[in-house]
This record gives structure tokens, C-alpha cells and sequence, in this order.
């Protein structure tokens, strides 16, 4: 069972325009990323034992996960290729060093990540951390 679906994705986050085609596989890697930024703590067929706040933060950040996807290349962003510079027709993109001399992009949305960080589920340390629930 999907973390979301289509009608969810621009009805309910307002997400931006995806072609029809390849939201599905946009969708699919999207919810394996989500996942593994959690460490695996999530699977959609246990959705329902979260919380219903914690569900709704699970799935606008699979839905900011795709549109990251589709704004980045679509679902082969995450098979490493990393492009430094591209261009068609007067448009040309260059991409700006970072100041260690990286120009590598995260495969993680940003947006996603803050979306799940008051849950606890990004957590990665040990100790005592109770997230909310």
C-alpha cells in the first residue's frame, strides 16, 4: 500500500505538477527514500500504529520527496549521476561549488527532512529521546 496517492499529492499538499506517467515510479523511490532517511522505522503497512500527526508529516514528506525528485532529474537522481553543468538551446545551468569543494546533491529533500524532524523518527543517536506520538 502507497504512502500516498495522486489525489493526495495536489490536493492535499498542493504538490507541483508532475507528469502522469511518472508518478508511480517517482512515488516508489520517493517512499524508499523516505524510509531510508528514517532509518526504516516506517512502512506503509504499519501506518496506522503512528499517530495521526506523525502520518500526516510521513506522508507530505514522501509527497516533497517526489516533487524534489521531479524538480531534480526524477527517479535516476539517485543513481549518482551528478551533473556540473547542462545546457539546451540560450538556457545553460552550471552548478556552484560548495565550499569544500563538493557540487554533490543530497538525494534527501531538504523539505522532507524538516517535515520529520519533530517526529523522532530521524534520530540516530542512542540514549533516551522519547518522541512525540
Amino acid at each position: 500500500m502507497p504512502y500516498v496517492t495522486q489525489n493526495y499529492y495536489y490536493d492535499a499538499f498542493h504538490g507541483e505538477p508532475v507528469n502522469e506517467s511518472d508518478f508511480p515510479s517517482l512515488l516508489e523511490r520517493a517512499s524508499e527514500l523516505v524510509e531510508e532517511m528514517t532509518m526504516y522505522r516506517i512502512s506503509s503497512h504499519r501506518m496506522e500504529t503512528y499517530g495521526c500527526e506523525i502520518q500526516e508529516r510521513i506522508k507530505k514528506a514522501v509527497c516533497a520527496q517526489i516533487e524534489y525528485l521531479d524538480a531534480n532529474g526524477g527517479s535516476d537522481m539517485d543513481n549518482g549521476a551528478d551533473f556540473q553543468s547542462a545546457g539546451l538551446g540560450k538556457f545553460n545551468f552550471s552548478k556552484a561549488s560548495g565550499a569544500s569543494g563538493s557540487t554533490e546533491q543530497s538525494i534527501y529533500a531538504p523539505r522532507a527532512l524538516r517535515l520529520l524532524a519533530p517526529t523522532g523518527l530521524l534520530y540516530r543517536g542512542g540514549g533516551c529521546y522519547a518522541p512525540y506520538t
